[in-house]
């Protein structure tokens, strides 16, 4: 994957896959087709984890958008007390067969990040 060569991401803590997980099932309860990982990338729970701890996210809509995202992690230095800063890039891709992806936002929070997808579905006209 181009995108990933030469940023230095930083692991996706087990709070942020808990809500990107929870994000994705709020979709659902919308009636969207949003799921974790990518078919092609990081498929399976162990998929989505082994990525997660590389730095990286997926998500993937196969019928509604036909569209999928990716979300890196990375690093953006150290705070005042010495602390891990990181922000979030974002990556979308219309062709889940293929390995070409456009540039997204990066955001500051990894809340705002990840409910951004729900935009895309209503900017489509879904709920």
């Amino acid at each position: 994957m181009d995108v990933v060569s030469g940023s230095r991401r930083i692991p996706f803590t087990e709070n942020e896959v808990r809500t990107a997980m929870e994000a994705v099932k709020v979709r659902r309860g919308k009636g969207a087709d949003l799921s974790i990982g990518h078919p092609m990338f990081s498929e399976g729970g162990a998929g989505v984890i082994e990525a997660a701890q590389d730095g990286m996210l997926f998500f993937f809509s196969p019928h509604q958008l036909k569209t999928a995202f990716l979300f890196l992690k990375l690093d953006a230095g150290r705070g005042l007390f010495g602390g891990q800063k990181a922000v979030f890039a974002s990556y979308v891709a219309s062709d889940l067969d293929a390995d070409e992806w456009d540039v997204g936002v990066v955001f500051k929070m990894w809340g705002i990040a990840v409910t951004s997808i729900g935009n895309v579905y209503r900017g489509n006209g879904f709920k």
